[in-house]
């Protein structure tokens, strides 16, 4: 990804960082899917070579599946997103396609040089989560109570909050403020910096430094700020100059550039990051519906729309502003959730076509108990990169972290308790016409 930006002569971002830590995710799912079969295989009794093979002619499809439909809601907001979320779909894009190859040819290679050896009768993996039998889709009237309950409570809230002081929604990039850029000889704390610019009188500041990616590259220091408090935008501009040179050392701050965010341009702002998820939406609607049926289409944006809805309520609920960083982060959160969710389809599909005598219900339940090991530890192992971010990411990258981890946690419950019950309610009992045909 670092050399596709390379290339590209491209500053790396929040967003693109969000790009990198669902690629990191994916990546890590990709790999999770392989494993997860391979010990399938072993289960049944395969040899390490022919184990890794079947589990890697298993997994083939359900990983392009996932892959794809994230891939394609990355062109998607390429084409039709604003700057920000154009960065975003870059290091997505390109994420994709490296941990593509490495998923599918890298690891498959280094596991058939050790099934290889003539001392290599099996391949040792750790199961955490047994064989289970949980129902799960017996207890979807409970989870769509809570789902409800949740979203109705905190858009409630939210709502309320917006129309008495809209700024403690929306951040500038949405209401309007002022954009500087500041050539720094070294980096900073971005706390310290931030609570003397709200001490000076500047109301919602948003930090961020970045680097030109070659060696010994410049360093630029980006402060976004509202013009509400001070009410003149030359005053807010020399009173952030003065309070900056304060932090830091004598000569080693210079302003570089100053963009005015108008009201109506964060407006055009909002409107094109809603469309841009909108599209990317119907994408994801289209091939599904290809790949599978509409049913199991509208089971996934039903899902996501949870996601989105849940996370954006909670997340304000805290007193966070939405900005287009958290538009990277929701964006991020959708392409995880889908991904989750297609896996638990991909294995539907596949149980219709090898398990008979069961219900429809039986076997949807049977799928998530499934894929629930696969579900739980790649949720496990992205929430760990969310959390570290959390922890030890300040300002913005805090803001961008705490939404992720919302998102991560809705997205995984929405998987085994929203997408698949809507695919019943769709179908009502009777089973998809693929699987009538088999």
């Amino acid at each position: 990804i670092l050399a596709v930006l390379s290339v590209l002569q491209a500053t790396l971002t929040l967003p693109g960082i969000a790009g990198i830590v669902l690629t990191i995710g994916m990546a890590v799912d990709a790999n999770v899917l392989v494993f997860e079969r391979i010990r399938e295989e072993f289960r049944i009794g395969r040899t390490a070579m022919s184990a890794v093979d079947a589990g890697y002619s298993r997994a083939f499809k359900t990983i392009i599946d996932a892959n794809v439909t994230t891939l394609l809601t990355g062109v998607i907001l390429f084409i039709f997103g604003s700057g920000p979320i154009r960065g975003f779909a870059v290091t997505l894009c390109a994420g994709i396609m490296a941990s593509m190859f490495t998923a599918l040819v890298v690891t498959k290679l280094f596991f058939g040089l050790m099934a290889n050896k003539a001392d290599v009768k099996a391949l040792k993996m750790l199961s955490i989560i047994g064989k289970t039998s949980i129902d799960f889709v017996g207890k979807r009237k409970i989870a769509a109570l809570i789902s409800v309950v949740l979203i109705v409570a905190t858009w409630g809230v939210m709502v309320g909050q917006g129309i008495k002081q809209p700024s403690s929604i929306f951040g500038v990039d949405f209401t309007g403020g002022i954009s500087m850029t500041f050539k720094v000889d070294e980096r900073q704390s971005v706390e310290e910096m931030r609570t003397k610019l709200e001490g000076a009188g500047l109301d919602d500041v948003y930090i961020q430094y970045q680097e030109e990616m070659e060696q010994d590259g410049d360093v630029f220091l980006q402060v976004k700020t509202s013009t509400r408090e001070l009410g003149d935008e030359r005053k807010v501009i020399d009173v952030a100059q003065e309070t900056l040179a304060t932090v830091h050392p004598e000569g080693g701050l210079s302003l570089q550039q100053i963009d005015e965010v108008g009201a109506q341009i964060g407006k055009e702002l909002k409107q094109r990051a809603v469309w841009s998820i909108i599209l990317a939406l119907l994408g994801i609607v289209v091939y599904i519906s290809i790949r599978f049926e509409f049913g199991f289409a509208l089971g996934a944006i039903v899902a996501l729309a949870h996601d989105v809805l849940i996370t954006v309520g909670i997340y304000t609920l805290f007193g966070r502003q939405l900005s287009l960083p958290i538009v990277a982060a929701l964006l991020t959160i959708v392409g995880y959730s889908v991904n989750d969710t297609i896996v638990v389809f991909d294995r539907i599909r596949e149980d219709l076509k090898l398990v008979r005598g069961k219900s429809f219900m039986d076997i949807c339940n049977l799928s998530i108990n499934q894929t629930l090991s696969r579900t739980i530890l790649t949720s496990l192992t992205t929430l760990i990169t969310v959390v570290m971010l959390l922890v030890f990411g300040g300002g913005a990258i805090n803001d961008f972290a705490l939404a992720l981890c919302i998102g991560v946690v809705v997205g995984t419950y929405s998987s085994i308790f929203v997408a698949t019950p809507v695919v019943l309610a769709w179908y009502k009992g009777r089973k998809p016409e693929f699987a009538k045909t088999q």
